[in-house]
């Protein structure tokens, strides 16, 4: 008898034990934690399946209107004659290529951005009205060693890279050398080209500049750039669009940007890109120092819904240190099933964060997802804390953690300094209001508490 309630009396004591040790109490703390991980990269993959879905959707529209516009061009191609000799000793003929590239270049155009709506997804087009004209010189074919009589001045012609044909609105009329000449579609012979619009022309040798003009309407989506082919290319645009971003290998000389939208301009030389004027054959790659802009959506609402999941972990942990504090200062018992009920709580506010904000945008989703389960932890807590005044602070502190998150959302390039501050201050908190407390007798004092009781 005597061994059976020692037997009873020890496994009391160990249950006991368990139920009041410190160290187990935060190791199941840490692994509550570390479960409901899972759910949190559930929900990532969930934010990238939906951005996924966006990106399908704008694939989808701009396919039918345009795609990103990349306009290089004019070029004048003329073919010459090269003779040799077979193995049989007869003299035959060979066709290449001659590439001239324009002395100057000067584009204007005004970009009218489009918004099309594809169920709950937005996607932003353009219509570009684009002006372009300039000049070549006369072509120079000694500096080849070519014999002009082998020139095939007739079958010259000019093309234009349009990338995406099918975002052309209207018939290209170029004017050269004083006559119109209406463009058609297909181009050839030069590196990079796939897809354009050329026209054959005749090559007046009197001429010591070869003028060219001709208007574009095309629709695209997303960015707009060109090629700096002229000797000396000036590129001038402008748009309603109050979000651009300037891209590719050149930034603009001067840009204004405001809420009515932007004006930015460009000067570019030929000795700031790497290939020459003019050329045999097709090696030259044209695409390679193209510039231009992309038109921004103002916010991303797919990454600051990632970027918001990322903070998970530190809202997680920062609420459930709340609760031991709570529990070891009031001596108030918390359950670990009351952990895990209020981890799914803030899992969940990511799930509802995402839904609101794809129909109402990022911050009224965060401010009204975040009140919602800020009111379900503190109502909840209430009967776990058993008073108002400390389910009132747990509230407000709940508050304060997101709307520290919230801040370091905004603050893009600072989020880092904003982030290490605040957690900082977290720290001292911690440190400061649980400096009188006697770690090693926790487990102790509630122990006798109980048996008093």
């Amino acid at each position: 008898m005597n061994d059976r309630n020692e037997n009873s009396s020890s496994l009391f004591k160990f249950r006991n034990w368990i139920k009041q040790s410190l160290f187990i109490k935060i190791s199941s703390i840490g692994l509550i934690i570390l479960m409901l991980m899972i759910p949190n990269s559930l929900i990532k993959e969930l934010i990238h399946e939906r951005n996924h879905n966006q990106k399908s959707v704008i694939e989808e529209v701009s396919s039918k209107w345009g795609k990103e516009q990349q306009i290089v061009g004019p070029v004048l191609t003329i073919p010459y004659k090269t003779f040799y000799e077979d193995k049989d000793g007869k003299i035959l003929e060979n066709i290449k290529y001659s590439h001239f590239l324009p002395e100057q270049l000067n584009i204007n155009g005004e970009i009218n951005p489009k918004n099309r709506k594809r169920g709950i997804y937005k996607v932003v087009l353009y219509q570009a009205l684009i002006n372009c004209e300039g000049w070549f010189k006369q072509p120079n074919f000694n500096k080849f060693g070519i014999d002009k009589e082998t020139v095939m001045w007739e079958n010259a012609f000019l093309q234009v890279s349009i990338p995406d044909m099918a975002g052309i609105n209207e018939h290209i009329t170029i004017t050269y050398d004083k006559k119109p000449y209406r463009m058609e579609p297909g181009i050839e012979k030069i590196n990079g080209f796939h897809s354009g619009v050329k026209i054959p022309v005749v090559v007046n040798l009197k001429s010591k500049e070869l003028m060219f003009q001709f208007d574009l309407n095309i629709n695209g989506n997303k960015a707009l750039t060109f090629g700096p082919i002229g000797k000396e290319t000036t590129v001038k645009l402008s748009s309603s669009w109050s979000s651009p971003s300037f891209m590719g290998s050149f930034l603009p000389d001067e840009h204004t940007v405001d809420d009515k939208g932007f004006a930015a301009s460009w000067k570019i030389l030929d000795l700031n890109r790497n290939y020459p004027q003019e050329w045999l054959g097709g090696k030259q790659d044209l695409l390679q120092s193209s510039f231009g802009l992309e038109l921004m959506q103002p916010v991303d609402e797919y990454a600051k819904n990632f970027r918001s999941a990322k903070y998970a972990l530190l809202v997680i942990s920062l609420s459930f240190l709340l609760f031991f504090f709570f529990e070891v200062i009031n001596k108030q018992k918390v359950h670990p099933m009351h952990y895990i009920l209020v981890g799914l709580a803030i899992s969940i506010f990511y799930i509802l964060l995402l839904s609101l904000s794809e129909h109402f945008g990022f911050n009224k989703a965060y401010l009204v997802s975040s009140l919602t389960i800020i009111g379900l932890i503190g109502t909840y807590s209430l009967s776990i804390l058993e008073t108002k005044k400390l389910a009132g602070i747990l509230s407000i502190i709940l508050t304060a953690i997101f709307s520290f998150v919230f801040i370091i959302l905004q603050l893009e390039d600072f989020a880092l300094l904003a982030g290490s501050i605040g957690l900082l201050i977290v720290l001292a908190s911690v440190m400061y209001y649980s400096r009188n407390i006697d770690w090693n007798n926790v487990g102790r004092i509630n122990s006798v508490s109980q048996r008093t009781t």
